[in-house]
């Protein structure tokens, strides 16, 4: 955590450091450096998948908007995002609870910014991401008699380092207030071929719907 709030100072101390002269920053509303974070309800493309399977996390980063033009920005973000799926037994095999798959990312998105009005804009572009760790919850009892309750540390390994894919949203300015929502799908399957995670998850991809608010500086 203290490398992540590290890299974190850094990138934000970065953008604040441009030059002078690199932009024309009159437009308030279309340039802004800032903070951002928000709830995130994720999932994993697995057979059988349902709305009682999403994982609420939580993301959390920087943001730098560049404007390309009075309607047109460059969104580059560095965020920290725990992703993953709830997997709930409902007693089919004697076993009643859930486990949440947790998966820590440190994501960086590039997004292209359209601005629909002066306090509403659409934003998408790629993104990629770094598993910095995983980890299990489990909350559960066995045929109602032995209760289960642990967090275990789960081998990387297992799955792939890196995650990427597409973001999607829009975003309300209310000066100096934003707030928004991001859809992201990614393209990379989370767990490695030939490995224990496989044999769960399959070519399983992330999904996060994330809903944020940020504070422009």
């Amino acid at each position: 955590m203290k490398k992540i709030i590290v890299a974190l100072t850094v990138f934000t101390g970065l953008m604040a450091a441009k030059p002078a002269g690199a932009q024309d920053y009159t437009d308030r509303k279309n340039s802004a450096i800032g903070l951002k974070g928000g709830l995130n309800m994720s999932s994993l493309t697995i057979d059988d998948n349902s709305d009682k399977n999403l994982k609420f996390g939580f993301h959390v980063g920087a943001f730098d908007k560049i404007p390309l033009s009075d309607r047109f920005a460059i969104q580059p973000e560095l965020l920290y995002s725990v992703k993953g799926l709830n997997y709930s037994y409902d007693n089919t095999t004697g076993v009643d609870g859930d486990s949440q798959f947790k998966l820590h990312y440190i994501d960086l998105p590039v997004l292209l910014v359209f601005n629909l009005a002066e306090d509403f804009s659409f934003q998408v572009g790629p993104y990629v991401g770094y598993l910095a760790h995983a980890n299990v919850d489990t909350d559960a009892t066995i045929l109602n008699n032995f209760g289960i309750n642990e967090n275990e540390e789960i081998d990387r390994d297992n799955f792939n380092k890196f995650d990427y894919g597409l973001t999607a949203g829009m975003t309300f300015d209310l000066d100096p207030l934003l707030i928004g929502f991001d859809y992201s799908m990614g393209f990379n399957p989370v767990a490695r071929d030939d490995q224990s995670a496989e044999m769960l998850l399959g070519d399983a991809k992330n999904r996060v719907i994330q809903v944020f608010a940020g504070l422009k500086f």
